[in-house]
């Protein structure tokens, strides 16, 4: 008989809490997966020197957000946060 769940559940993550706006939530949960790689000794990050830069750089743009009450970010913005993610999702 074939099973009737094929992908494990995942679970959310309850440590990190909503800020309202859909970016901030998306940058901070981004700076928060740098912030972990960096910490727990991700070998790309710690040869990487980039990546205090890249945790410099989802810092200006979560604060950019705030300041200006931006509800969209630039293509050049997203298309790098994506490689951001990319880069720091595999940990």
């Amino acid at each position: 008989m074939r099973p009737t769940k094929v992908h494990k559940a995942r679970k959310r993550d309850t440590r990190r809490k909503e800020w309202g706006n859909p970016i901030i939530d998306k940058l901070m949960k981004l700076k928060y997966s740098i912030n972990d790689a960096y910490h727990s000794g991700y070998d790309d990050v710690v040869r990487d020197p980039n990546g205090i830069d890249d945790k410099n750089y989802v810092m200006s743009l979560i604060s950019d957000v705030r300041k200006n009450g931006l509800i969209k970010l630039s293509r050049e913005d997203g298309l790098l946060c994506n490689a951001l993610w990319r880069k720091y999702a595999g940990q």
